[in-house]
Formats: C-alpha cells, sequence, structure tokens
C-alpha cells in the first residue's frame, strides 16, 4: 500500500519506519535538517519495542512528491496541523482514509472540515518517542498503543482493515467503538499530566510528592471528566485510570508539552489546555484551576516569544525547523 507519513517526528517516524519495513511503499513529508538525513542515509528506528533498523526512505517538503497515497498518517503537533491538512488535501487519493494522531480533542473536526468526515479516522496513541538526531528516531520506553476509529458511528470496513494492516505490521492496534470517546478518554490523562508538568516546570514525581500539587492535579482529572460528561461521555474509568497513572509513572517523566515550554519553543497548549477551556465555556461547566492554569501559561508562552523575538532581531538567537 502507498503511504504518506505528513510529519517525519517521533510519532509519524516510528510508525511510518515501521510499516516501511513491513514491506509498505512509505513516503515522509519532513523538513530541514531530519529531512537531508532522511534523503541521504535512511530513516533510523531505535525501539524498545521494534528494535533497531534503518528503512531507505522516500523523503520531501513537497507534498506533490509523495504522490497519491491510500493511507495517510498525520503525525503533526497541532500547531502545525492547518498546513498539514493543505498538504494532506493533494496527497490523500480520492478513495484514500487519513487517520489523525494528534493531542487535544479537536484535530478530527478540523480535518474533517477539510477532507470530509466520510475520508477521516480517529487516532490515539500512547507513547514517548523523540527525534535522538536528525533521521534517527528514538522510542527508548517500551510500550506503545494506537487506536483508530471511524470519525462518527460504529467501526467502518475502512476502519477494520487499517486496524489490521498495523497489527499485521507488528504495532500493538486496536479498533476503538467510538473515536470521539477515545479522545476524551486519553484527555482525562493527558490534560492534567501536560497542565502540571508545564505549569510547574517539574516532572511528574515532583508533582505528585507535593500532597498540594498532586491535590490540583486530581482537581483537573476531576474537570475535564466534568466537560466530558457535558460532551456526552461519562469517563469513571478513565478518571479512576489518570488519577492511578498520576501516582505511578516514572517520576521523571514530564509530558512534551512540558519539554516544549522548556525549549522555548512553539507548544500545543492551544489544543490541551486550551481547548479544554473552550469547551468547558461552551457548555457552561466550571474549570476553575484549569483556567487558571491556562492564564498562567498563555502568559508564559506570550513572554517568551516576545523575548525570542527580541533576541533574534538583536542577532543573538537563530531558530530554524528541525523536521516532523
Amino acid at each position: 500500500m502507498r503511504i504518506a507519513v505528513i510529519g517525519a517526528g517521533g510519532t509519524g517516524g516510528l510508525y511510518g519506519g515501521v510499516l516501511a519495513r513491513a514491506g509498505h511503499d512509505v513516503h515522509f513529508l519532513a523538513r530541514g535538517p531530519h529531512l537531508r538525513a532522511i534523503q541521504a542515509r535512511g530513516l533510523e528506528v531505535r525501539s524498545a519495542d521494534f528494535g533497531t533498523f534503518v528503512v531507505p526512505a522516500h523523503a520531501s517538503d513537497q507534498p506533490a512528491d509523495l504522490g497519491a497515497a491510500s493511507f495517510v498518517l498525520l503525525a503533526v503537533k497541532t500547531y502545525d496541523l492547518g498546513p498539514a491538512l493543505d498538504a494532506a488535501r493533494q496527497v490523500l487519493a480520492p478513495d484514500g482514509h487519513l487517520l489523525t494522531l494528534q493531542n487535544g480533542l479537536e484535530a478530527p473536526d478540523q480535518a474533517a472540515e477539510t477532507l470530509g468526515p466520510e475520508r477521516v479516522l480517529i487516532g490515539t496513541t500512547q507513547l514517548e518517542t523523540t527525534i535522538l538526531e536528525p533521521g534517527v528516531i528514538g522510542h527508548l520506553s517500551p510500550g506503545h498503543l494506537l487506536s483508530v476509529a471511524a470519525f462518527s458511528g460504529p467501526p467502518t470496513a475502512a476502519v477494520e482493515h487499517i486496524g489490521a494492516l498495523l497489527q499485521a505490521a507488528g504495532i500493538r492496534a486496536l479498533v476503538a467503538p467510538d473515536g470521539h470517546r477515545a479522545l476524551w478518554e486519553k484527555a482525562c490523562l493527558l490534560i492534567p499530566i501536560a497542565t502540571m508538568t508545564s505549569v510547574c516546570r517539574a516532572s511528574v514525581g515532583d508533582v505528585r510528592d507535593l500532597p498540594q500539587t498532586l491535590e490540583l492535579a486530581d482537581t483537573i482529572v476531576a474537570e475535564v471528566g466534568a466537560v466530558a460528561r457535558a460532551a456526552g461521555y461519562d469517563l469513571p474509568a478513565a478518571q479512576e485510570r489518570a488519577a492511578q497513572m498520576l501516582r505511578s509513572v516514572p517520576p521523571g517523566w514530564k509530558a512534551s508539552m512540558a519539554r516544549d515550554f522548556e525549549r522555548g519553543g512553539r507548544t500545543e497548549l492551544e489544543a490541551i489546555t486550551g481547548a479544554l477551556v473552550r469547551l468547558a465555556e461552551t457548555y457552561g461547566v466550571a474549570v476553575p484551576a484549569c483556567r487558571t492554569a491556562y492564564a498562567i501559561l498563555a502568559l508564559r508562552a506570550r513572554l517568551e516569544t516576545a523575548n525570542g523575538q527580541a533576541e533574534t532581531a538583536g542577532g543573538r538567537l537563530g531558530i530554524g525547523a528541525a523536521g516532523g
């Protein structure tokens, strides 16, 4: 099958590399030094689950070079979603399907507006990956899980087919009965951890070691659950799992949003904490903890962006695209 991976960063690089190793014709849309390394040496994957391997990869920064794909993995960060969907419109074959893998709750709806809901599948993934260096994907913590669902309604033939294709490549994939519910279930853990590790500038272990910050994290879990109920999804089991994971994940773990803040780069604040606050306003649900954390982080992002622009204008800082 011709597969296009839009966003060859940690997640897209890992899954795309595994699918290429399984014999699929995989083409990557990437940029910068990461793209040049893939073109020169192939894509290297170092994975706790899949081992270390290199696939000779077709890669370009031009969507037209990818050709028509029957299956598109949309693996960009949410702040790159608009241009990525424009690329997907060029790449996706008329009878093809696109799988969204973004954090947050809103990406599938945006993809459906661009491509049509019948062509969009909702994906959620649980794993920790990164670009170790240009052309090299790191998946160093064992464990991964990828869910696939229809945009609306029960699983379709396309969902079943993509699920089977992923499983045949060795990916731990499951077919979810309700894609939007799966997004909310992931949000029960993602939003609290991303928000707390970002606003506290601390690891999960630090957050849970102080009773006051652990209590605040539990409050955010409850607020996510309240908004989910207003949206039609009652998730007591997911909330309980989130509370347990806050207490059990490795102490040094931080959400990618927190690491993006530390690097001074763009973050997914609007798609994660910001989305929860916006939806709470829509449904008339009070979320004071999330609202306060969002305000603090929005100001931090604004100030760091302004500082970065000032330094760039002064010639002291150069920022380049790193890939994915």
